[in-house]
């Protein structure tokens, strides 16, 4: 964005921000991932520390991300592999990671069209299925719709980036749970087994699931 050494004003990054959070309320994997709790009780956490995670390589501090597409989409896959068990196999991760860049690169011209087109169009998906009713627009309602919907400053930008991606995570349990892995971060290793006083490892319930999510 703009040059290496100087970084965005705060509403091009509050704009940015906002449409990376729409982009990611969107994407159905990981809606799937996270309300089916595929990642355990912490899931709407980890889909909030993923979209920390681009926040933070996406900062506007330099023109060019602290990713490049191919690691954005790369490490989208894994991330969703290893902290949701999903095989992705609809190309959904490319359309993602594209989408983050276009929308970075035009927020740094100062075009936040398409970021805020990306926030009215969940909004408006958002709105259809909270109310569980269809509405039939014509063309002219359909345009004055996309003026009122959606993120209208740099300010209700900011707030909309601040919210949860799908709602409030569920509080941690002290610090039983560990952090969500961080994107390029390899894999922790395991703990050492623990044996008992007859020298027999414990045996533990193992939850395996593993979905693949590709075109139907």
């Amino acid at each position: 964005m703009a040059t290496s050494q100087e970084s965005q004003p705060l509403d091009a990054i509050a704009e940015f921000q906002a449409g990376v959070t729409a982009a990611l309320r969107s994407w159905h994997p990981l809606r799937t991932a996270v309300e089916g709790d595929w990642g355990g009780v912490e899931s709407k956490a980890k889909a909030d520390d993923l979209r920390g995670n681009i926040f933070h390589h996406f900062d506007g501090s330099q023109s060019t991300p602290k990713l490049s597409l191919e690691e954005l989409e790369e490490n989208l896959t894994l991330y969703m592999e290893e902290e949701f068990s999903i095989v992705l196999e609809d190309g959904s991760e490319r359309q993602v990671a594209d989408m983050i860049w276009r929308m970075y690169e035009t927020c740094a011209r100062g075009d936040f069209s398409v970021a805020r087109q990306v926030v009215a169009n969940v909004e408006k998906v958002v709105a259809s299925q909270a109310t569980q009713r269809v509405i039939v627009h014509d063309d002219e309602e359909m345009c004055d719709e996309d003026h009122v919907v959606g993120v209208q400053s740099s300010e209700s930008a900011q707030a909309y980036a601040a919210e949860s991606v799908f709602g409030a995570p569920l509080p941690q349990q002290a610090a039983d749970l560990p952090p969500a892995r961080q994107l390029g971060e390899p894999e922790p290793e395991k703990p050492a087994i623990q044996l008992d006083d007859d020298g027999f490892a414990p045996v533990q319930k193992r939850k395996s699931r593993r979905s693949k999510v590709g075109p139907s």
